[in-house]
């Protein structure tokens, strides 16, 4: 599931259509369309659609079919905000006049009533977020391998299979946790009127940004999003949350926490593993954002599955990339242990790396250059002294 939102500022004085800045969602660049009032008289609701910027046409690579809801945020009561609840995965095909969404989503009589909410009072800014989830077509056999960077969306379970015991008792053992687990995810997804606690995640503005959207873009782009959950869980799950509200601090009892420089995507797989003991990361990319939030977050084992699983998938063409992100993880035990085991890697494809790969990596990282250096020169050893 991803998010996006959209600050409209000063829609009251807004007299024609407004499209929002294209972002990018786990790969695929979109952008909203807004009409205060359709393009058809008589102009009565507010209208919003979601357009993909890459449909098919001209080499682009078209999104797969797509669930993806509408709120209108109540500024006044948060609970008050409207929500669309579309179920279907909808196909976005190449050359469409518009793009897909509700043309009657809200009567204008309704959001322009001050006591509404739906208008920010002192500005009459209206902020939109978007829902959005891809349906994942299943791989076939023998079709998916996981070193060629084909394998994402990936899911990385923190159950075992060896874990559960064996006969019956372990087969109803796994299933009543399956059962909690999914428990816990749909109170996640749906935690209203349970929640007790909103997270507000921020990732840094990149500089010049505007503002006025905030998007999943990897590499500093501004995101935002917010996450209503449960104290309790958080505490039971999570050593840093369970400090947090602990420690006494002005916002360890707050209804609102807010988490800057947090990558918002980053932080939803997170809490899906702290909800449902489960990791689903949309992007490489994305797996090394989560693992620098678990580090940060105190979550050893998600931490640990994370290095497991970019270990497991390496490749040629983002061993070099890998290093780079490992070079700027926080210092730590886990840190050196996945640096070794990526040299250890980048050593044997050594032949198969692009140059300009590893010119980068020389420029950006001198000593990382020559401890695969070092590695490469033991790998060889290894092979020259090896029985024949």
């Amino acid at each position: 599931m991803y998010s996006q939102e959209w600050l409209v500022k000063d829609f009251s004085g807004l007299s024609g259509s407004k499209d929002s800045p294209p972002f990018t969602l786990g790969g695929h660049t979109w952008r909203l369309e807004l009409y205060p009032g359709f393009t058809t008289e008589p102009l009565t609701h507010l209208s919003v659609f979601l357009r993909a910027q890459g449909d098919g046409s001209n080499g682009t690579v078209p999104p797969p079919p797509t669930k993806f809801n509408f709120t209108i945020q109540n500024w006044v009561n948060s609970e008050a905000s409207f929500c669309t609840k579309d179920h279907t995965f909808t196909t976005f095909k190449e050359n469409e006049h518009r793009g897909w969404g509700w043309d009657k989503l809200l009567p204008l009589k309704k959001l322009f009533t001050p006591a509404s909410g739906f208008l920010r009072a002192h500005d009459g800014a209206l902020l939109i977020r978007l829902d959005l989830e891809y349906q994942q077509a299943p791989a076939a056999a023998g079709q998916s391998d996981p070193r060629d960077g084909s394998s994402y969306p990936a899911t990385i379970s923190s159950t075992s299979s060896s874990g559960g015991g064996s006969g019956d008792g372990g087969t109803q053992a796994a299933s009543a946790m399956s059962e909690l687990s999914s428990d816990f995810l749909a109170l996640l997804e749906d935690p209203h009127p349970t929640s007790d606690l909103t997270i507000s995640a921020t990732a840094s503005a990149a500089p010049g940004d505007s503002g006025e959207t905030s998007s999943a873009v990897a590499g500093g782009a501004e995101c935002s999003r917010r996450f209503p959950v449960h104290r309790a869980i958080l505490a039971a799950r999570c050593p840093y949350f369970a400090t947090h509200f602990a420690s006494g601090l002005g916002d360890s009892n707050t209804r609102e926490l807010h988490l800057p420089d947090t990558d918002p995507d980053a932080l939803a797989a997170l809490l899906r593993f702290m909800y449902g003991g489960e990791l689903r990361v949309a992007s490489r990319e994305q797996a090394w954002r989560c693992l620098a939030l678990a580090d940060r977050l105190l979550l050893p084992k998600a931490a640990g599955l994370l290095r497991a699983h970019l270990l497991a998938t390496l490749s040629p063409t983002t061993v070099m990339a890998d290093l780079m992100w490992a070079a700027g993880l926080a210092e730590g035990q886990g840190q050196a242990e996945l640096l070794t085991g990526l040299i250890s890697s980048a050593a044997e494809m050594e032949e198969d790396i692009p140059e300009a790969q590893v010119e980068q990596l020389a420029a950006a990282h001198p000593a990382l250059v020559a401890q695969l250096f070092t590695a490469r020169f033991r790998a060889s050893k290894r092979l020259r002294s090896a029985p024949k």
